[in-house]
């Protein structure tokens, strides 16, 4: 075993030896020059995004953002879903139940809802009244705004405009919203009534 051994080591060292002497040498004398060198012809990357940047005009690039955001708003802030204004004092009551196919888990996994009829109302009451209008039927509804202090929900108008008027927040409408609730005529005032949506169809005078 021993001769095995020592004709191990030695063949290990003999193999190695290039190496060894690859790397003495390597930090000890210029290896030259192998191939040919090509000088870079490519921009540095930082150079590149200053000489770009140095011939953006700051101002006409500020005005053009401002402008293409104020334009959004504008078109983000008028909503019109065609709601008509009541014709007579009705009030109705509304089921809000849906029907969930599968059971809901929270994140520890345990079941919120089961599957099957589910009314919203009895995990989250609405804790506050909610009331669509229209933008022409702010004013005439201040004084019923300033006192049940509701969510106010445009359908019809501009909401900024709106928003304005009211003296407070204004929220666009939507035509799921409209449909979840059915909503059929301005203003109407939402209100909970048990289990039920209490929905009351006001006419201005």
């Amino acid at each position: 075993m021993g001769r095995r051994a020592g004709l191990a080591a030695f063949l290990v060292l003999a193999l190695a030896a290039p190496f060894w002497d690859a790397e003495a040498g390597a930090g000890g004398k210029d290896l030259g020059v192998h191939g040919r060198l090509y000088e870079i012809k490519e921009e540095d990357m930082l150079s590149y995004v200053r000489r770009k940047a140095g011939g953006i005009d700051m101002r006409a690039l500020r005005e053009n953002m401002t402008g293409n955001l104020e334009r959004a708003h504008e078109k983000l802030s008028v909503v019109s879903l065609g709601v008509p204004p009541a014709e007579e004092e009705r009030t109705r009551y509304v089921d809000p139940s849906v029907n969930v196919p599968n059971p809901v888990y929270d994140l520890a996994g345990k079941i919120v809802s089961p599957a099957g009829t589910v009314n919203p109302l009895e995990h989250v009451p609405l804790s506050k009244p909610v009331l669509f209008l229209r933008q022409d039927q702010v004013e005439p509804l201040l004084g019923e705004i300033n006192e049940k202090k509701p969510i106010l929900m445009l359908t019809d108008g501009d909401v900024r405009a709106a928003s304005s008027l009211a003296g407070r927040m204004v929220y666009r409408a939507s035509p799921f919203i409209l449909e979840r609730l059915r909503i059929e005529k301005t203003p109407s005032l939402v209100t909970q009534d048990g289990l039920r949506l209490k929905i009351r169809e006001i006419v201005l005078e």
